[in-house]
């Protein structure tokens, strides 16, 4: 499988998350709940999957523990996520899980001396300029909450 094909397969399956995130709130389910389900199936699929190379599974052990520690981050980010939602809009939401690839890219960039070609520039200008206008858009909804309060 190619790396694009990868790629066009994350996209789908983070589409589906979002679909399936939005039905589980809209039926009130709770976000524990959606999470351990979503959790335990990526466990079994990533299983069975790591299962089936066979021996030419080796890792070094400090890659347990760091796939240790990122499992912990990604459930609480997702429980996280969950519990935002409904506090929130969705597109915000997922905004702000989409910009957390920032931190680690700007981190790859200053701690492995990655080179910045013009796609990466791009890529980091659009994320700034994404979290500008999510301030901006913020900024605005507060002040036409606070327009439409004042009318009461």
């Amino acid at each position: 499988m190619s790396g694009y094909s990868f790629l066009a397969l994350a996209v789908l399956c983070f589409c589906g998350l979002g679909l399936l995130h939005k039905v589980a709130d809209f039926q009130k389910c709770r976000p524990s709940a959606i999470n351990a389900y979503l959790f335990f199936w990526a466990w079994l699929l990533m299983t069975i999957y790591t299962f089936s190379l066979g021996p030419s599974l080796r890792a070094p052990a400090g890659v347990t523990g760091v796939a240790i520690f990122c499992g912990l981050c990604a459930s609480v980010a997702i429980l996280t996520f969950q519990i935002g939602v409904r506090f929130g809009k969705i597109s915000t939401s997922w905004l702000i899980i989409n910009l957390s690839t920032a931190v680690p890219t700007v981190l790859s960039i200053a701690i492995y001396r990655e080179g910045v070609g013009l796609r990466r520039g791009i890529a980091l200008v659009a994320i700034v300029l994404s979290l500008i206008l999510l301030w901006w858009d913020r900024q605005v909804e507060t002040a036409g909450k606070a327009a439409h309060d004042s009318r009461k």
